[in-house]
């Protein structure tokens, strides 16, 4: 058995096939349009949640890491005045405003790879508050830089090493 032409009507096909055709172009753009939204979001910087070192120390910093200070422990509140302490403070308070943003475990690896090690080397004996307690500030007097020799210039020649 065949179907004559007369009884053959392709084109009540034509229209599903043309609304078929607007959705999925329609559903192409608004894929695209997700795709631009989220490569613009992944290209923005996350804004700082404490928008400088001094801040993070005082709202963060010395109220999360409490410790029984005795009067002579080594420890500075005039922290800013050592160089090292700055530079030091600020890595932690870069490594928290990056794994604040880490899901699941962000937390429990700035406290481990970084608060502790960081906080007990500050506060060593030996350590950069050495001649500082509590209550003040002691300069530790005019260090020098560690000793260095300037390294041969072909060892970080980026023809011959391929950086």
């Amino acid at each position: 058995m065949t179907l004559s032409d007369t009884e053959w009507d392709d084109t009540a096909y034509g229209d599903d096939l043309d609304q078929a055709q607007l959705e999925a172009d329609q559903l192409e753009e608004e894929a695209a349009a997700a795709g631009d939204a989220l490569e613009e979001a992944a290209g923005q910087q996350p804004q700082l949640y404490f928008k400088t070192l001094p801040d993070f120390v005082e709202h963060f910093l010395i109220k999360a890491f409490r410790r029984h200070i005795p009067a002579n422990a080594p420890w500075c509140s005039e922290w800013w005045k050592h160089g090292e302490a700055v530079c030091v403070l600020s890595a932690l308070w870069r490594a928290w405003e990056a794994l604040r943003l880490e899901p699941g475990t962000g937390m429990s690896v700035w406290w481990r790879d970084h608060c502790y090690p960081h906080m007990a080397k500050l506060m060593d004996r030996d350590g950069t508050f050495k001649n500082c307690t509590r209550a003040t500030h002691h300069e530790n007097g005019p260090l020098e830089p560690l000793p260095w020799t300037t390294p041969p210039p072909e060892l970080y020649d980026p023809l011959t090493n391929g950086a």
